[in-house]
């Protein structure tokens, strides 16, 4: 109750500086720690204000634009990548300059044991960072890497932290106060409660964050963040679009990002088709594709991003796959209702062609939540109301989400299916993650997947990546790989007597980002 009050309560200020000077913003919670390399892109978003990227995320477009490297370029087989590094860039708490030798320090954190950051794979495909000077690197890639840029933006995972820091206090030093180069630098963790960050007042960009101070609290409960929010204890919040309502009817408003910035499905577990797999279970009911097929006409789409998403989102086809993507088919739109559309008639027809009577099929529904996916439950209760509807003996089971993301790496879920809200990314690097046997996703891998990703991993001319793009897609199409749900923008629930606004893409790591252009009211 402390931190609370110390957060509401107004103090005496400089002429320029808000009432509130603690911005106080409420997640739904994620897997905590300073160690980047072991946590996964949706939790990115504790490291944002102070740990920096090579690239960053326009904010309001979302184009890739320079941060602690001027300039970019590949060579022509996009197996080499050469940055220019910004010079004169001051680490938090006296640890010198950011150089080269930093950038190598920070990719070898992504090679330890135990990194399983989401591109932790994609950082071991780096042959060698070639240090040319001071302020010149080459990453020389295994294979053509056209997601380069994508992975060193405010996208990717790989935060500049200090070489000088660990050489002297080691990992102990380093958890107990990691230096970066943002706009904030990092204050302290309450493990399961809290982050706190305070402003750099000579930031090397000159940002000039409004608030002096910043706190990421963490609160699992929707209905706890929307009072907190009401109270004053709290000024941005995660909060689900069902609960919007009532913060807009207290004088609250909803920020959304500029620009979708992530996708909706449900995941089928166990898909796991590569022959010889030893994960596979054959008596999984959903390995049979007209089960999948039934499952997705079972869902009423419409009725689902109108209940709990407000009338907010777009349809998509493909999970993963959108129109500026790699891969696109505008064919899916036009066959997906007589493929994939609401019909309960169908799905007990398609059932009953697999063998399944009314009340035979049991499937087992996860839960859980994550920063900026309050509506996850939600959507867990409503398809298991759907799947019952149409015969299915749906349960629900509520699951930590890093108990979750451990078992689904290990490919121990073939029990069960679930819903999750995941960022938009380049084509290749979804496939690496989602469907690619070596990736952490495990969502639909089989040889087709296999052939096909690993040959577009070599391709650099666009329309031949397209071409093989298009059939992984066409193929996942066909097979009813998952269950798409929607795209949509993130939003968050803000006070607007202490913040007027927030412009922030998206499609960064975290979701949240630029915290550095939070403005406060006047």
């Amino acid at each position: 109750m402390l931190l609370a009050t110390m957060a509401a309560t107004p103090t005496d200020t400089l002429a320029g500086e808000p009432k509130v000077q603690r911005l106080v913003f409420v997640s739904a919670g994620f897997n905590e720690g300073n160690r980047f390399w072991i946590i996964t892109r949706p939790f990115q978003i504790q490291f944002d204000p102070f740990l920096e990227t090579l690239l960053d995320l326009d904010p309001k477009t979302g184009e890739y634009i320079p941060r602690l490297a001027e300039k970019w370029q590949p060579s022509p087989d996009m197996k080499e990548w050469t940055f220019v590094l910004r010079k004169g860039v001051p680490f938090h708490f006296g640890y010198g300059e950011f150089t080269a030798k930093d950038v190598v320090h920070t990719h070898s954190l992504m090679l330890r044991q135990e990194a399983i950051a989401t591109f932790a794979g994609f950082w071991r495909g780096v042959e060698e960072i070639k240090v040319i000077d001071d302020y010149q690197v080459v990453f020389r890639m295994k294979n053509p890497s056209s997601t380069l840029p994508y992975a060193v933006s405010r996208s990717g995972d790989l935060r500049m932290v200090s070489k000088a820091q660990w050489d002297k206090e080691g990992l102990e030093g380093f958890d107990k106060r990691p230096a970066g180069t943002g706009s904030y630098r990092y204050v302290g963790r309450q493990l399961g409660q809290s982050i706190s960050y305070e402003r750099v007042d000579n930031h090397w960009r000159g940002e000039q964050p409004a608030f002096k101070e910043l706190e990421i609290r963490i609160s699992r409960e929707d209905s706890t963040r929307l009072a907190m929010l009401l109270r004053g204890e709290a000024h941005v919040v995660d909060l689900p679009r069902e609960l919007q309502g009532e913060a807009l009817k207290k004088g609250m408003k909803v920020l959304a990002s500029q620009l979708p910035s992530e996708w909706v499905s449900v995941y089928f577990g166990g898909q796991y088709h590569i022959p010889g797999d030893p994960k596979f279970k054959a008596d999984v009911p959903w390995n049979d594709r007209r089960v999948r097929q039934a499952m997705n006409v079972a869902v009423n789409r419409t009725e689902l991003r109108d209940n709990l998403f407000k009338d907010k989102g777009t349809l998509i086809y493909v999970s993963g796959f959108a129109p500026h993507l790699e891969g696109w088919n505008p064919e899916w739109a036009q066959r997906f209702d007589s493929l994939y559309g609401y019909n309960p008639t169908k799905a007990k027809e398609l059932l009953k062609a697999a063998g399944y009577a009314p009340g035979t099929l049991n499937a087992k529904i996860l839960a859980f939540t994550s920063p900026g996916e309050a509506e996850l439950p939600q959507v867990a209760e409503a398809v298991a109301s759907y799947f019952n509807d149409v015969g299915i003996q749906a349960t629900l089971e509520a699951i930590d989400e890093a108990q979750w993301g451990s078992r689904n790496r290990a490919k121990e879920l073939p029990c069960c299916i679930w819903p999750n809200i995941t960022g938009l990314r380049p084509t290749e690097e979804l496939l690496r993650t989602a469907y690619y046997s070596k990736g952490n996703g495990h969502l639909f891998e089989d040889e087709f997947i296999e052939k096909k990703y690993l040959e577009l991993t070599k391709l650099v001319d666009p329309q031949e990546r397209q071409r093989v793009a298009r059939e992984i897609g066409d193929h996942l199409f066909e097979e009813f790989a998952t269950i798409p749900l929607l795209s949509i923008h993130n939003e968050v629930a803000i006070n607007p007597k202490v913040v007027s606004e927030w412009t922030y893409p998206g499609p960064g790591a975290g979701r949240t980002t630029h915290f550095y252009l939070l403005k406060a009211a006047q």
